[in-house]
């Protein structure tokens, strides 16, 4: 059972920005505060519709009365809402979820594209909380730089707290000046990086074509299956 049960309330668009064509990300003020876990998702709809959209949580745990989203235009809801400016009001259920729950050991996360989301929350949440004992490395892969999800943060990040690390690697460009890894994370990139697999959980967020691909390569490898855990999209 989810540490904290999901809550009825207003949720109001207070900035917005766009990453790209078809992404952006967004700051909301909740009408009452909440308490969540990283991996946690809300669910969204204008007022007055039947249905909700579930969106994974990009804040830190540390933030009560706000949360952060980013969302990809893939249907009609998530196009109205990348449309909609600050003072837009939606009627929130959440938080919902238990994908990342008592983590054991260190944490490794694997993401794809906008499958970062959840860990965003993670490590934000890991550089606010006094409990430095687990390590926390995020592998973030994308086709081209201007793909990736914030990358000066997450570099800041890397750089200030000890026990957070993020790899990122590119499948589709080359840039100038690049410092990071270069194809698809396998087995060699996660060791270069990581030493021995063993003793860790292995979070995986994004295609599906990367869940299936991280799950039998870290099976292969000997990682337990239940230190293997994954949430798909796409």
């Amino acid at each position: 059972m989810a540490p904290f049960p999901p809550k009825r309330l207003t949720a109001t668009i207070l900035e917005t920005l766009r990453l790209s064509d078809e992404i952006s990300w967004f700051r909301l003020g909740l009408s009452q505060p909440i308490g969540f876990t990283p991996g946690q998702y809300v669910s969204l709809r204008f007022p007055g519709e039947l249905r909700y959209h579930a969106f994974s949580i990009a804040s830190s745990a540390a933030k009560k009365q706000e949360i952060e989203l980013v969302v990809k235009k893939e249907h009609d809801f998530t196009t109205r809402m990348l449309a909609s400016p600050p003072g837009t009001m939606f009627e929130l259920l959440g938080p919902m979820g238990r994908f990342m729950e008592n983590p054991e050991g260190d944490v490794v996360m694997i993401a794809g594209g906008v499958g970062v989301t959840p860990f965003l929350s993670a490590v934000r949440t890991a550089r606010d909380g006094e409990d430095r004992r687990s390590r926390w490395w995020l592998f973030y892969s994308c086709r081209t730089r201007s793909d990736i999800v914030a990358e000066e943060e997450l570099r800041k990040l890397h750089g200030l707290n000890d026990h957070i690390h993020i790899v990122f690697t590119l499948t589709r460009e080359t840039p100038a000046n690049w410092d990071g890894e270069l194809g698809h994370v396998g087995k060699a990139m996660l060791e270069k990086h990581l030493g021995r697999l063993d003793g860790k959980t292995f979070y995986t967020c994004g295609p599906g074509r990367l869940i299936g691909a991280m799950t039998t390569m870290l099976k292969e490898t000997g990682v337990p299956a239940e230190r293997i855990l994954t949430e798909s999209w796409g």
